[in-house]
């Protein structure tokens, strides 16, 4: 895992949730939980681009 990417996407995402989770309806609340999947989402895209550009530059 690579902590310095998730702890940079970790507070936007973070704040976004938040004020999702107590401004949205309760029963729109799955669309909310669908912010969590998105993160990982950009996360692992974010690693993966990462690393290829590290095996193309060797």
């Amino acid at each position: 895992m690579d902590w310095k990417k998730y702890f940079i996407l970790l507070p936007p995402f973070l704040i976004f949730t938040i004020l999702v989770f107590l401004f949205i309806p309760y029963h729109q609340l799955l669309f909310a939980s669908l912010i969590i999947i998105i993160f990982w989402i950009f996360y692992y895209i974010w690693v993966a681009v990462d690393k290829a550009r590290k095996e193309k530059s060797e």
